[in-house]
């Protein structure tokens, strides 16, 4: 479901305390990881968005958590958690957590679920 700015919708209805933007480059995995953490995160209204449109839909959603290819400038400055899955298709990715930095090799489902659930919900939705 779209929102009319591009971002895709997987959950807009009900309570959410967090939000989740998903943006990787590949439609395919972006889709599977966004839909795993609608599951596993009933709590978080879980947005996706092509990569090239990080940053719009990070000013716009505010989001908690980002998940993405390529981390920005904007998001390590407007998000308190992020994860910059496989960078240039490297063995890694670099998991930050309230500002806490940590690299992790062949990072794993229950690794993306821990991010969201250690993330505290911005106060103005």
């Amino acid at each position: 479901m779209q929102d009319g700015s591009g971002a895709s919708i997987m959950s807009f209805m009900g309570s959410h305390d967090k939000r989740v933007l998903i943006a990787t480059e590949l439609r395919s995995y972006r889709e599977a990881v966004a839909e795993a953490l609608q599951f596993l995160c009933p709590d978080a209204a879980i947005f996706q968005a092509e990569s090239g449109d990080l940053d719009r839909e990070t000013n716009r959603l505010r989001p908690d958590v980002v998940v993405c290819s390529r981390v920005t400038r904007l998001v390590e400055c407007l998000v308190p958690n992020w994860v910059e899955l496989y960078p240039d298709y490297a063995p890694w990715s670099v998991v930050s957590v309230r500002g806490a930095r940590s690299t992790l090799t062949e990072i794993q489902l229950p690794d993306l679920v821990s991010v969201v659930d250690r993330s505290e919900p911005s106060p103005s939705v």
